[in-house]
């Protein structure tokens, strides 16, 4: 991604998480895959390393190996005064209470892969030494820490900058690409830079590609709801003109628009591909 993008690249998330994140308060944001969460984590990153706040990103690895990492990162050490390994439940306490004293923003990419201990541990950083958390999650789990924070969505990037990442990966591989292309191109990305990307390579690479990856679906359920109001509307006419024909007529239709709809959700569902 080039500099100009990165610079603009979702200012407004990025102040609110930021001040949320400096005034202790804790966070989840939410994203499909590829919708750009790592990137999120890493312009945050970057943000707090150019002014000088302490910051911690916890890798998705064991629980022995993150703690050990993080003592490791905060200095503290991993022996007692005996000379012995010190246990993992010791290094954690630890770094509470090094944390106590020294505030530090920790970050958590994929968080919905760290293992519970973790997500406890985490927890009682935020409770006991009120340290700012934020995780970054596609699917959390609705338990322990997930439910406690309040969520930010990461919503579809606009149209204008997937259609420049879509430009600056066709420039990447020297496709050239008509307005048309990047069109119908961009549908298919529905808004996920990660998927922008992806298309633009399957073009170059001559793969045509039908199903689409993104979950940003329009919402039809007004529509329906709008369709069956007018034909209650159409038997209460029939109704009042004492008009059998046009009453008897929208019951039908509500009717097999009824039945068509059970027989569509009893239908066995497919694949657990995203978006479908």
């Amino acid at each position: 991604m080039s500099v100009k993008l990165r610079e603009s690249y979702r200012k407004e998330e990025l102040k609110k998480v930021s001040n949320a994140l400096l005034a202790c308060e804790s966070l989840l944001i939410v994203g499909e895959n590829g919708s750009g969460k790592t990137f999120f984590c890493q312009q945050l990153a970057h943000n707090f390393h150019s002014n000088k706040y302490p910051y911690l990103i916890i890798p998705i690895e064991t629980v022995r190996q993150i703690t050990i990492k993080v003592c490791r990162k905060l200095n503290i050490d991993e022996e007692t005064i005996e000379g012995k390994k010190k246990t993992i439940m010791m290094m954690q306490e630890d770094i509470i209470e090094h944390c106590k004293t020294n505030q530090i923003i920790f970050l958590v990419d994929d968080a919905h892969r760290q293992p519970p201990t973790i997500r406890i541990w985490l927890e009682r950083l935020m409770n006991e030494a009120n340290c700012p958390v934020l995780l970054l999650a596609t699917t959390p789990p609705a338990r322990d820490i997930f439910l406690k924070l309040p969520r930010i969505e990461l919503n579809p990037l606009k149209d204008k900058y997937i259609r420049e990442i879509m430009q600056e990966k066709a420039e990447e591989l020297e496709l050239s690409l008509k307005p048309a292309d990047y069109a119908k191109l961009q549908a298919s990305a529905g808004g996920n830079p990660m998927l922008a990307e992806r298309v633009v390579k399957e073009k170059y690479l001559g793969i045509e590609n039908t199903g689409l990856d993104h979950t940003q679906w329009i919402d039809g359920t007004p529509i329906l709801m709008a369709f069956l109001m007018c034909l209650v509307i159409i038997r209460f006419i029939g109704l009042g003109l004492n008009n059998t024909s046009l009453y008897l007529l929208g019951g039908i239709i509500t009717t097999a628009i009824g039945v068509s709809r059970i027989l569509i959700y009893s239908l066995p569902k497919k694949g657990s591909r995203l978006g479908k």
